[in-house]
């Protein structure tokens, strides 16, 4: 059993949220949630170190960070669906600094380069193996190799946490009438939400149970935030039927989940495992 003691946090609040020197890997670190999560991680006085694919988005994804924040952030080119790469950003990481604290499991699939949009977006009954076989590798195989590398890390430690992003359609399925036509004017478009998505975050969700409950002897925490859709300037149409669904009554706005990130990152969560935090403006409350 864990020493009540050693585990005891700061009685301040303010310290308990500081991460000042906390070394944070934040995977799929160049995309749009990644970089959000990475400026609040930094603006608390962690060391972001972003995981991805492209060294030009990297780049950019860091100076965006930096200009927010007023921080440090570190980048590093790693393909989270194979092994060999990411032990080697990974094993990077200790050589610089000797401990990795956070590890934010932020990567998903993108479309790009992979189908037409009317291919990724096909109905259940059409979807083609290869989309779904590529959606679940990276959103779980994916998920599961970082915490397979970097966990076992934390629990030489003694000490980690460990944050994997789901989502609230990992909850509740994806509701197809958002997308329909409606008597208020609404086009409709077809259904905006591959079939893996919902699945594969819903196999994170219960990933995290299950190395919470294994990891958790060891002072490494494991925990899901479980988001909702974030506006980016979608047809007013649509928004006004995804709001109708949510008890707020509107979609979230671009840097809603940092708070959220740095509660599961620090101390202010230091009794908090294998949790799903949802953030869905209500809409799993109805």
């Amino acid at each position: 059993m864990n020493d009540i003691h050693a585990a005891k946090p700061s009685a301040s609040v303010r310290a308990q949220y500081d991460l000042t020197d906390r070394v944070a890997i934040v995977t799929g670190g160049a995309g749009f949630l990644g970089v959000q999560h990475a400026e609040a991680l930094a603006e608390m006085g962690a060391i972001p170190v972003l995981f991805d694919l492209d060294r030009a988005r990297l780049e950019d994804a860091a100076a965006r960070v930096k200009a927010a924040s007023n921080g440090r952030c570190e980048t590093a080119t790693a393909d989270i669906t194979d092994a060999k790469s990411l032990r080697a950003a990974t094993d990077a990481v200790m050589a610089r600094h000797g401990r990795i604290d956070v590890l934010v499991n932020n990567a998903a699939l993108a479309h790009a380069g992979l189908a037409t949009q009317q291919e990724f977006f096909a109905e259940f009954e059409d979807y083609r193996r290869e989309l779904w076989d590529a959606g679940l590798t990276v959103n779980i195989t994916g998920t599961m190799l970082a915490c397979q590398i970097v966990g076992p890390i934390m629990v030489g430690q003694g000490k980690g946490a460990i944050i994997n992003i789901a989502s609230d359609v990992g909850v509740i399925s994806p509701d197809p009438r958002i997308y329909r036509p409606d008597a208020h004017g609404y086009q409709g478009v077809a259904f905006n939400s591959p079939p893996f998505y919902a699945v594969s975050k819903a196999a994170v969700i219960h990933l995290t149970k299950l190395l919470a409950v294994r990891w958790g002897p060891h002072n490494v925490r494991v925990n899901a935030l479980s988001p909702a859709g974030v506006y980016r300037g979608h047809d007013p149409a649509f928004v006004a039927k995804l709001a109708a669904t949510m008890p707020l009554g509107r979609m979230a706005a671009e840097n809603e989940y940092k708070g959220a990130i740095v509660f599961l990152a620090s101390d202010a969560s230091s009794f908090m495992t294998g949790h799903n935090l949802v953030m869905d403006g209500g809409r799993t409350a109805w």
